[in-house]
């Protein structure tokens, strides 16, 4: 199977929506995805803009990788972290709306954004707007915004974290070759292409995959306020429409994009006396 290696930089745990995120591999592997110019014009910032009073809009829109892609259709959430603590720290900048357009991505870098989501919500006004798709890890950093608003045909949810393993062994078996992996640990090395995946394998991976998750489902339960319970609820790894998503308390309201504008640039204009100005780390962005 032929994978480019800029996508097989990538392969790990992911949170995404599965559908999505096979369609953009098969475009990779057919050398369909068109590749960005250069890596330097993603490195130049993530696309946002000010709109009247003071409110910045950023987009979070394509695949989410942790560090910068030459493929279109990818979005880095460590450039996204650095465009929200700038913003977070300009005074012309009163209130942020956060525009979700993404299926998920990779869970590398998620918790992260996730987190300074909700410390610039600390600091000023900060809602997120799904626009489509708000999906997996992107609803695991929408959802930690002080609101989260759709429009009507939006697809909100796939709350879990999935990997695949591909055992080849019969396959290289029918080829004649043999694969020997000599390595310090029963698990160092598992999963290499042509080596069989042993039920201790399987077991090893499920235990990282379910771990992972742990994180994805507190950040959901600590975002929206929900129990245990309420997040046991929705984390079936399916997505709904935006009506069935309010109804289960993943977004605050269905609306479009002018009117969460409108709502947040009345805000900006009172300012946020009621939160703590709480200031963020210096931060520098780690390739990845």
């Amino acid at each position: 199977m032929y994978v480019p290696e800029c996508v097989a930089s990538h392969l790990g745990a992911w949170a995404c929506e599965p559908s999505r995120l096979r369609a953009a591999v098969q475009a990779a592997k057919d050398r369909l995805l068109p590749m960005r110019q250069s890596v330097q014009r993603v490195e130049g910032g993530v696309s946002f803009q000010t709109a009247p009073e003071g409110v910045a809009i950023v987009g979070l829109d394509g695949v989410m990788m942790k560090g910068p892609s030459k493929f279109d259709g990818t979005v880095s959430t460590a450039m996204v972290r650095r465009t929200l603590r700038q913003l977070a720290g300009d005074d012309q900048v009163r209130a942020i709306l956060l525009r979700v357009f993404s299926p998920g991505g990779y869970v590398d870098g998620t918790a992260d954004l996730a987190a300074d989501v909700a410390a610039v919500a600390e600091r000023k006004p900060i809602e997120a707007f799904i626009e489509d798709m708000g999906a997996s890890a992107a609803y695991w950093v929408a959802c930690q915004a002080e609101k989260v608003w759709a429009n009507a045909t939006a697809l909100v949810g796939s709350i879990g974290t999935y990997q695949v393993l591909w055992d080849q062994s019969k396959q290289f078996e029918a080829e004649g070759i043999r694969v020997h992996v000599i390595s310090t640990g029963a698990l160092k090395g598992a999963g290499e292409p042509g080596t069989e995946i042993t039920p201790d394998v399987l077991e090893y991976e499920t235990r990282l995959v379910k771990d992972l998750n742990a994180h994805f489902l507190a950040g959901v339960r600590k975002g929206r306020g929900m129990t245990p319970k309420q997040v046991e609820a929705v984390a079936t790894g399916e997505v709904w429409i935006a009506a069935k998503a309010k109804e289960l308390g993943l977004v605050d309201g269905i609306s479009t994009m002018d009117a969460v504008l409108e709502r947040l640039a009345a805000r900006g204009s009172k300012g946020s006396t009621a939160r703590p100005r709480r200031a963020l780390a210096a931060y520098r962005v780690q390739r990845a």
